[in-house]
């Protein structure tokens, strides 16, 4: 009896020290896991090969993937992102007027100084922002954002100086909608997987905003002025910006990892979005370079189409109606290819927008038959353009685990800014006589970048399952 008593009371203190260990060895596996997720390196050998998943990288269950609740959300973000893309598609309408009046003396690569900034503001902050959002939540980062983007188009409302442009539009309003566009589009990715790219196209079409912005601006310049018409735009952006905080909502607490994030300063969370490790990551380092070239040709046609009209003998008023044709455009290629890119693939769909962009200039633009085909290359063209805005954050998420997106995504367009902060500058050098060869040698440029980004696309694409044409990437 007592042998086997002791043998009982072996066995069993045995079986204790095996369930603890046992916990131990779980505990370590869940911390080795979590450190290989951040190294990146796993995610390859998920998403290349035949076997290859769009969402194996993901638990499909922690996401809602719908629900009114998500939706509102998404109402949210396009409501906020009007404020955003909507003035970004009306720099053109802002620049044709500035250009004839209060800048009429300064040549056109000077002012072209005022929207590099804007852009490379709009699209560098994200590396603030990304950290922000991540450590506080959407709300306290569209605080500032808010104050600036809507404080900036009200100080522009009064400017008269290339560099009181440069600081109220450029700087300030570039930098808010900068704060606001990073979290605006990345709490999309924590309510929705599966139905990522459709519920993205849904809250881009905050981009219809770009139809109405120069349209109301068309028609307040002869009657109010100036600066009563921006002050009027601005006041608008505010009302909807106020909207947008109400209906948004984040879910930092289910999605990312807290502590860890609460753990390091904010100054070592800003450091930690500069991921440069993901370039070690051949369909990653492809993609930026194709988004780079892309938004280097990109800014040049929608910031010159106006001039353009105007070099060709449209009125000023007719240049306003051909940006809003282009920007109405845009609103259907900000929902039709994110519906598409969840049935054939998202890069497939980007690949095709972005041809479909390069041939636009060389077989529309370019030649100008008249002034139909100049509104025929608006609609293809602003189609093309929204729609690759609204599929760089879905092709980004493809290859990326939704925890890391943030810092991916900033990352990407910290370098695709340099391209935006040199892109105008650069390309308004052909075009400072304002004659119509100049333009041609201009969208000859354009339409070059353009290819060489489709070429980055393809190869990203063919980096992830090889050169098969028919398959879900």
């Amino acid at each position: 009896m007592d042998e086997k008593s002791s043998a009982g009371k072996k066995t069993q203190g045995t079986s204790t020290f095996t369930l603890e260990e046992a916990c131990d060895v779980e505990k370590n596996i869940g911390r080795q896991r979590s450190d290989l997720s951040e190294m990146h390196t796993p995610l390859l050998r998920i998403k290349t090969g035949r076997s290859y998943n769009a969402f194996a990288h993901e638990d499909a269950d922690l996401f809602p993937d719908g629900g009114w609740r998500a939706w509102i959300v998404v109402l949210g973000s396009a409501i906020g992102l009007m404020t955003v893309f909507g003035v970004m598609q009306t720099i053109s309408s802002i620049q044709v007027y500035i250009q004839k009046n209060m800048l009429k003396d300064v040549k056109i690569s000077s002012t072209s100084w005022i929207f590099s900034v804007y852009m490379f503001c709009n699209l560098s902050v994200g590396i603030i922002a990304g950290p922000l959002f991540d450590l506080y939540g959407i709300k306290r980062v569209l605080i500032p954002g808010i104050l600036l983007n809507c404080g900036g188009l009200y100080g522009t409302a009064f400017c008269s100086k290339l560099s009181h442009f440069i600081i109220s539009f450029g700087l300030a309003s570039g930098i808010g909608s900068g704060l606001m566009m990073n979290p605006l589009m990345s709490v999309i990715s924590h309510w929705f997987l599966k139905k990522r790219g459709l519920a993205n196209g849904f809250a881009q079409a905050g981009s219809v905003a770009g139809i109405f912005f120069p349209m109301m601006l068309r028609s307040l310049y002869p009657k109010l002025g100036y600066s009563k018409t921006m002050c009027i735009l601005a006041s608008v952006c505010v009302a909807l910006c106020l909207i947008s905080f109400c209906l948004v909502k984040d879910r930092r607490f289910v999605i990312a990892d807290q502590e860890k994030i609460k753990e390091r300063s904010l100054w070592q969370n800003i450091m930690a979005v500069l991921d440069f490790r993901s370039f070690k990551e051949k369909p990653f380092a492809l993609l930026v370079g194709g988004l780079f070239f892309n938004e280097f040709s990109l800014l040049l046609v929608i910031t010159y189409i106006g001039t353009y009209a105007e070099t060709r003998g449209m009125s000023e008023s007719d240049a306003y109606v051909l940006v809003a044709v282009m920007n109405s455009a845009g609103v259907v290629g900000k929902v039709v290819p994110n519906y598409f890119s969840d049935i054939i693939g998202r890069f497939n769909v980007l690949v095709l927008i972005s041809l479909s962009m390069a041939l636009s200039i060389f077989v529309l633009w370019l030649p100008y038959y008249n002034n139909v085909a100049l509104y025929i290359f608006t609609c293809v063209y602003g189609f093309g353009y929204a729609g690759s805005y609204s599929m760089t954050p879905v092709t980004i998420s493809q290859i990326s685990l939704t925890r890391q997106f943030g810092s991916r995504y900033a990352t990407a367009y910290f370098i695709v800014a340099f391209g935006n902060l040199i892109s105008m500058p650069i390309g308004s050098q052909f075009i400072n006589a304002q004659t119509v060869h100049n333009y041609n040698n201009m969208i000859i440029f354009a339409g070059c970048t353009t290819l060489v980004a489709t070429t980055f696309f393809i190869l990203s694409r063919t980096a992830i399952v090889g050169k098969r044409l028919i398959k879900f990437v």
